[in-house]
């Protein structure tokens, strides 16, 4: 996957801010996430982030995936994830 520029600087900008960070997890979707990104003047969507979840997961050593699948956050990762079952 691409490195997406204006994705990175918005998610560097919220591991460093307590109330960002606090936002983003509440945030009910990516696209939610990427209104947010928006309104700092950032442009990427929904879809860009997922696409950055999945790559950096594909990089993950199985024992920080189990960590991962058990609920475990991960230093220096912001993971948005909801699995929905329908």
């Amino acid at each position: 996957m691409t490195p997406h520029p204006q994705l990175e600087a918005f998610l560097s900008k919220v591991k460093g801010d307590p109330d960002l960070l606090k936002q983003f997890h509440s945030a009910e979707c990516l696209n939610d996430i990427a209104a947010m990104g928006a309104g700092m003047g950032f442009q990427f969507k929904g879809v860009d982030i997922l696409l950055h979840q999945a790559s950096a997961t594909l990089k993950l050593s199985p024992d920080a995936l189990e960590a991962l699948a058990a609920g475990v956050e991960l230093e220096g990762h912001l993971w948005k994830m909801a699995i929905q079952w329908t």
